[in-house]
C-alpha cells in the first residue's frame, strides 16, 4: 500500500504533468498553491527529522497508548517528500551553476553558440524547476498532514497499562444515592437535558462559592486572573491537536446561509475555560525570557459534546469551571510546577469532608496532545464508579511547536513548555457532593460572607 504513495508522485514527476490542487485537509497546515488562496494564520513548526532519530521510541509510544496509527505509511510519505525536495535542490544548484557559466561569457560575442546553448538549458531547468512544484506541494502537504497526527512523546511517569492512584483522602461511600433525584427533591437543579440544566438556591451558592474559593487559593499562589474568548478558530483548535471537523469532539458554529463552508475556516465554541481558548491568545506570540513562568487561571464556561442519553450533571455539555494554564522554559521547570499543583489540589479538596483521589491516567487514555495526566476523582454512587471533577494535563512544547508560541533566549528562538488543565468542574464536582452528603448544605467556607472575588 506504501509504494502506491511513491509510484503516485514519481508519476507526476517523470511525466511533468502538473498537479491539480487538491483539497485541503488541515487548518494548521497551508502550503505552495492553497497559501494564495488562504489566510496563512500561522506555520508550525516541523520537527520531525529530529523525531525520526528515535524512531523506536515513537513506535513504543504508539504501542502503549494503543493508538491506532500507520507509522509505516508516514515513512514513506516523509521518503518521497525528501526525495523530491532533494530533487528541486539539485535543479536549482544546476540552474545557479548555469547562470554563473553564463555571466562569464555573456559579453563574449565570439561565444554566441555556447551562450544560446546556456540560456537554453536554463529555460529547461526552469520549467523542470515549475512542473516538479505541484508533485512536491502535494507530497509535502501528505507527508506534513499525516505527521501532524504523532501523538505527544509521552512522560517518564504515565503508567503504562492501568492508573495509579497518589493520594487518597478518606474512604469512598457505601450508598445508592442519585444526585439528580436528591437535586430535585430539594429544589436544587432543573435538568432538562445535557445541553439545558439550571442550579438554584443553594447550589447556585455552592458553583460560586467553589470558584471564589479556588480563585483565592490560587492568587495566594501567584496565580494571575486572565479572561478569554469563547469562540476560537479551527487552526487553533487543531493546533492544540483536536479534530476540528468532529463534532463529537467540539463544537462547530455552521454557517446558516445556502453558501460554500470551508470547513478549515469556521468557529467553534470552547467557552473561556479551556486550553484552546488560552492558545487563542498566545499563539504566534513572542515572549521575553523574564516574563516565565506564566500562571494563569480563569473562572469561565467549558463547553465540550457529550454524547449521551443519561441526563446527569456528570455528562452535561456545559459547565463552570476553574481552567489554568502555565508556561515555563524547560521541562524540569515544568515537571516541579506540576509537583506544587498536586500539593494546591491536596489542600484545596482536603477542605471538604469528602473522599477523593488524585491518580496519574493511563497512557491508552491520553488524548494526543496530552504527554501526562493527573485526575482528581469522586465516586458517584449513582453511576458506581469514580468521576473526574478537576484535571492537569502536561504537554510540554508539543502545542508551542504546532502554533507557533514562542521565547527568545541568547537571541535564539525556543519553545516554552506548557501545563494545562480544569481544576474544578462544578456541575461533576456538585454531582458527587450531593451522593456523598447525608444531608446536604452549603460548606461555611462557600457561603456569600466567606467570598473574596
Amino acid at each position: 500500500m506504501t509504494m502506491i504513495y511513491k509510484t503516485h508522485f514519481y508519476t507526476l514527476f517523470k511525466t511533468r504533468n502538473l498537479l491539480v490542487t487538491p483539497k485541503r485537509y488541515s487548518a494548521l497546515f497551508i502550503n505552495g498553491a492553497k497559501a494564495t488562496e488562504n489566510y496563512v494564520y500561522v506555520t508550525p513548526y516541523l520537527d520531525f527529522p529530529e523525531k525520526f532519530q528515535n524512531i523506536n521510541n515513537i513506535k513504543n509510544d504508539l504501542k502503549k497508548r494503543k493508538y491506532n496509527y500507520n507509522f509505516e505509511k508516514l515513512e514513506e510519505l516523509w521518503h518521497v517528500y525528501e526525495e523530491l525536495k532533494q530533487k528541486r535542490n539539485q535543479y536549482e544548484q544546476q540552474k545557479d551553476q548555469l547562470a554563473k557559466e553564463l555571466g562569464k561569457i555573456i559579453k563574449n560575442e565570439s561565444e554566441k553558440e555556447a551562450i544560446n546553448k546556456l540560456k537554453l538549458q536554463i529555460t529547461l531547468i526552469k520549467d523542470d524547476i515549475r512542473k516538479i512544484k505541484a508533485s512536491l506541494w502535494s507530497a509535502e502537504e501528505a507527508a506534513v498532514v499525516e505527521a501532524l497526527k504523532l501523538p505527544n512523546n509521552l512522560h517518564d511517569k504515565t503508567p503504562e497499562s492501568d492508573s495509579q492512584i497518589v493520594y487518597t483522602h478518606l474512604k469512598p461511600p457505601k450508598n445508592d444515592k442519585n444526585h439528580i433525584k436528591i437535586g430535585q427533591d430539594l429544589n436544587l437543579i432543573t435538568i432538562k437535558n445535557n445541553e439545558n440544566y439550571y442550579l438554584k438556591g443553594d447550589a447556585a451558592i455552592f458553583e460560586l462559592g467553589a470558584k471564589f474559593l479556588f480563585s483565592d487559593i490560587l492568587k495566594k499562589n501567584n496565580f494571575i486572573q486572565f479572561s478569554n474568548p469563547d469562540f476560537v478558530k479551527s487552526v487553533i483548535v487543531e493546533g492544540c491537536g483536536i479534530n476540528h471537523t468532529n463534532p463529537d469532539t467540539v463544537f462547530i458554529l455552521h454557517h446558516n446561509e445556502d453558501t460554500q463552508i470551508n470547513s478549515d475556516s469556521r468557529l467553534h465554541l470552547t467557552g473561556g475555560g479551556s486550553l484552546c481558548s488560552y492558545m487563542a491568545y498566545h499563539a504566534k506570540n513572542v515572549l521575553y525570557p523574564k516574563v516565565l513562568p506564566l500562571k494563569y487561571f480563569n473562572m469561565g464556561r467549558q463547553y465540550v459534546p457529550v454524547a449521551s442519553d443519561f441526563n446527569s450533571l456528570l455528562t452535561v455539555s456545559q459547565a463552570a469551571v476553574v481552567e489554568f494554564f502555565a508556561v515555563t522554559k524547560a521541562a524540569t521547570d515544568i515537571d516541579e510546577m506540576l509537583d506544587n499543583l498536586i500539593e494546591i489540589l491536596k489542600q484545596y479538596y482536603s477542605r471538604f469532608d469528602y473522599h477523593f483521589r488524585i491518580s496519574m491516567t493511563a497512557a491508552h487514555q491520553l488524548n494526543m496532545w496530552e504527554s501526562l495526566r493527573l485526575s482528581v476523582e469522586m465516586y458517584s454512587s449513582s453511576q458506581q464508579k469514580y468521576a473526574t471533577i478537576a484535571n492537569v494535563s502536561l504537554s510540554g512544547d508539543f502545542i508551542s511547536k504546532r502554533l507557533m508560541f514562542t521565547y527568545v533566549d541568547n537571541k535564539v528562538t525556543k519553545f516554552p513548555h506548557i501545563l494545562s488543565g480544569t481544576l474544578l468542574n462544578v456541575p461533576k464536582f456538585l454531582a458527587c457532593v450531593l451522593e456523598q452528603d447525608n444531608d446536604f448544605c452549603v460548606p461555611d467556607i462557600l457561603k456569600p460572607e466567606n467570598w473574596s472575588l
